[in-house]
């Protein structure tokens, strides 16, 4: 015995229905990190230095909290590289591999 196909679209229209589960839990010590941004610019803007503001992120004050270093920190929000600085041969007026041939 099969599966109606009318057992199916009602099936995909309630699969596409269902909201989103509510995150409880990060993943990560940068996704936290990144979740937190805005106030740890505050903080900066503040005059706080990054191990000032590791040191604040230790303790939640409900026992929980995020160990990590003021340097990881500055890391983990450094703008990122909009530009490669890496060049091809060809940019740099060098011939590439396939270049090496004598002309005739």
């Amino acid at each position: 015995m099969g599966i109606s196909i009318d057992t199916i679209e009602r099936l995909k229209t309630k699969l596409q229905t269902v909201p989103p589960k509510p995150r409880t839990v990060v993943k990560s010590n940068k996704e936290a990190v990144l979740m937190l941004r805005a106030e740890i610019e505050q903080l900066r803007a503040n005059g706080h230095d990054w191990n000032d503001v590791a040191e604040l992120l230790k303790d939640d004050g409900q026992g929980g909290g995020i160990t990590i270093k003021g340097s990881t920190l500055k890391s983990f929000l450094a703008a990122p590289k909009t530009s490669s600085t890496r060049r091809n041969r060809k940019e740099k007026g060098q011939p590439s591999k396939g270049d090496n041939w004598p002309e005739l």
